[in-house]
């Protein structure tokens, strides 16, 4: 069933448009942007008047069957088809929510753990990870790329000391909370200024500049904005209103030459804003747990069996043996996508701990990595040609398994 066999309702066919043209794409089918859309989208049809709307629901029901396990909330795509269709839906459906999560009231300033204020001439400045190149701690400039990968670092590379940091920003929630908490933790930034290609549907910059503007609401929803999710939930209302203190943001959006952005931040290093007062005290940041990686306590076995995953090379596939404990080979699944097997994995109740899942997802990897390079697998072994004595070693684990079937 697709748009070319049923009618659609005029005030519709964009958004059917944008779904089934993201359906299409591989990468749209394991995205979390084209599933909200999706649900997005169900739920508006199911609570229309309009029987013809309604008439679309077993389309969407279709369109949800074909999508893969979520790779990737967001990769921030250049046209997003889930992002746009769920800007339609939000202007023909009052009741539709685009997140969710988003409902209650913000979090205040005491809600958050608080650290010390770090020197920002030291190694720990930026705080929060992300895809940018840091400059000169001590410049007044900030700049944002948007969706442009290569610009931030060709920015930095000149050496203008006014430039602090430079990076993307592709998504208008997370992305937007991570640069407002690195400019909070560097005072001596005063300026944004946001250029590079703008992301269709996400909308980015939009929603930097309503932040700057407008601010948010109570359930920290950037007003005005035209994004898709501008949402800021690992804010708080201190730091929004902290951040629109502190910086001014210059619209260069679609901007995409050095020196006209580079002439820019020279113009605003020039009014010299001084360094913003810092925060008496202590000041709000993420709350999260911070956790170190370890090896696991101990091994506990699946009860529902083991796996061995045997590329073959030859034919382009991966297959994966599913064993009971006692050694019978149960299933054997054949593949060439290793995300593939492993829903298959899932959906039929093969595996029941968790770990035991992150394993198998790992050794799956490694074996369509090793096809597509055309490079030794080995089950729990490093990818590459294998080890002195590593052919011994398994084929006494070969030995070992048979003698455990028989």
């Amino acid at each position: 069933m697709t748009t070319e066999t049923i009618s659609i309702p005029q005030q519709v066919t964009s958004v059917m448009h944008e779904l089934e043209r993201g359906m299409k794409l591989n990468k749209c089918q394991k995205c979390g942007c084209m599933k909200d859309a999706l649900q997005n989208a169900e739920q508006a049809f199911n609570g229309s008047e309009e029987l013809e709307v309604r008439a679309l629901l077993p389309m969407i029901e279709e369109h949800k069957t074909k999508m893969q396990p979520i790779a990737y909330d967001c990769i921030g795509c250049k046209k997003c088809w889930g992002a746009d269709a769920t800007i339609q839906l939000l202007n023909q459906f009052e009741d539709v929510q685009p997140d969710s999560c988003g409902s209650g009231l913000a979090p205040t300033a005491a809600d958050a753990p608080v650290v010390r204020l770090q020197n920002v001439a030291d190694e720990s400045w930026p705080p929060y990870p992300g895809d940018y190149v840091a400059g000169n701690p001590s410049g007044s400039v900030a700049v944002c790329t948007l969706s442009s990968r290569d610009l931030a670092a060709a920015i930095v590379e000149v050496g203008q000391p006014n430039v602090t940091v430079a990076g993307r920003c592709d998504t208008e929630n997370i992305g937007v909370e991570k640069v407002v908490l690195n400019i909070l933790a560097n005072p001596n930034i005063r300026w944004l200024i946001l250029c590079g290609t703008e992301a269709q549907g996400h909308r980015t910059g939009d929603a930097f500049l309503q932040l700057k503007e407008k601010g948010v609401d109570a359930k920290m929803r950037v007003l005005e904005s035209a994004s898709w999710r501008p949402i800021l939930k690992n804010l708080t209302l201190f730091d929004v209103a902290r951040f629109r203190e502190q910086v001014e943001v210059v619209n260069l959006i679609g901007t995409t030459n050095t020196d006209a952005i580079l002439k820019r931040v020279q113009e605003c290093a020039a009014k010299e804003l001084p360094p913003l007062a810092t925060f008496e005290g202590d000041r709000p940041m993420l709350n999260f747990e911070q956790i170190r990686a370890r090896a696991p306590k101990g091994l506990k076995l699946d009860r529902a069996g083991f796996f061995i995953v045997l590329p073959q090379r030859e034919k382009g596939v991966i297959l994966c043996e599913h064993y009971e404990n006692n050694g019978r080979l149960a299933h054997v699944i054949e593949g060439k996508q290793a995300a593939l097997i492993a829903s298959t994995v899932v959906e039929r109740g093969l595996l029941t701990l968790l770990d035991h899942a992150v394993y198998l997802g790992r050794e799956l990897a490694k074996a369509e990595l090793a096809i597509k390079m055309g490079i030794e697998y080995e089950q729990d072994s490093a990818l590459g040609n294998l080890p002195p004595g590593a052919a011994d070693k398994a084929a006494e684990a070969s030995d070992n398994q048979e003698a455990l079937m028989n």
